[in-house]
């Protein structure tokens, strides 16, 4: 079967590199079983330029007009707080929906996302693609084989990005932090000096830290576990073919690839830190539960 991907949000270069990815069996990331057939966004220049380079032959006005059409929404904006009003609309309809990170901009609006996918038994997923490069994996492996004691991330971000502040690009440290310990932040505490940010997180079984700043470029993740220090910087991987298998393992068994708190608390955990900036205390993660 060849699942017909719907573009959701032009902005982002993901609308491209999905695409891409679907249509060009030639890019290093293809994942047979997809092809991208229709597009919306905001922008009409911008959406003839992401439909010319993904090879998309429909672009509608109205992205209801997908409904039928289409067997997986792919929800791109960069802003996340648009995502709830565009994949509500397919929820409802119950076409299968991957929104790409950050799953919302906030908590309440993550939660709700979660809930109405729950309430349709609609398959829905939301990641980073970063979760599943093999620096991340290799690493979880450790985390799960011997005894941790301490885990870091760090990558770039911007406290000020005009697509919802540091949840935009943090989001893909969070998620890492996340995919290597599973679900467990129970409190943060964060400091910045200019755009950069530390973030010391309190997990039911260690302590860890998330680093941001809007004057790197790489991501790196490392930890003591056991014994052993380990660290690993992001290469040259096709990490997002890995996310495409995802959702197609996804759409092929109908079943959400992460658990609704693996979903929710990357975002619990940036809107924590962006109010223990704000008050300058330890400050509680709120838990989907």
């Amino acid at each position: 079967m060849v699942y017909r991907i719907g573009i959701i949000g032009s902005d982002n270069s993901h609308a491209i590199a999905f695409s891409q990815i679907a249509n060009d069996p030639s890019n290093p990331n293809h994942v047979p079983g997809f092809e991208a057939t229709h597009l919306f966004g905001l922008d009409q220049g911008r959406n003839e330029e992401v439909a010319k380079s993904g090879k998309i032959k429909n672009i509608v006005s109205d992205p209801r007009e997908m409904v039928g059409e289409i067997d997986v929404a792919f929800v791109e904006f960069r802003h996340g707080g648009l995502h709830l009003e565009y994949a509500k609309p397919f929820i409802e309809s119950g076409t299968p929906v991957f929104i790409d990170k950050p799953l919302a901009a906030n908590a309440a609006d993550a939660r709700k996302l979660i809930q109405l996918a729950e309430e349709k038994n609609v398959p829905m997923t939301s990641f980073s693609t970063l979760r599943f490069t093999n620096m991340v994996q290799e690493l979880k492996g450790l985390f799960r084989a011997h005894e941790p004691i301490f885990l870091s991330v760090a990558g770039p971000a911007d406290p000020e990005s005009e697509y919802g502040g540091l949840i935009f690009y943090a989001i893909h440290v969070a998620e890492m932090f996340n995919e290597v310990a599973g679900h467990g932040v129970r409190e943060v505490i964060a400091v910045a000096k200019g755009g950069n940010v530390i973030s010391t997180l309190v997990h039911d079984k260690f302590l860890g830290n998330i680093r941001t700043s809007p004057q790197i470029d790489a991501f790196t993740v490392e930890g003591e576990v056991g014994k052993a220090y380990v660290a690993r910087k992001l290469g040259d991987e096709p990490y997002y073919r890995n996310g495409m298998a995802k959702i197609k393992e996804m759409l092929d068994g109908k079943r959400w690839p992460l658990t609704e708190q693996d979903m929710f608390e990357p975002i619990a955990v940036i809107k924590a830190i962006e109010e223990s900036l704000a008050n300058g205390r330890p400050t509680k993660v709120e838990t989907y539960a």
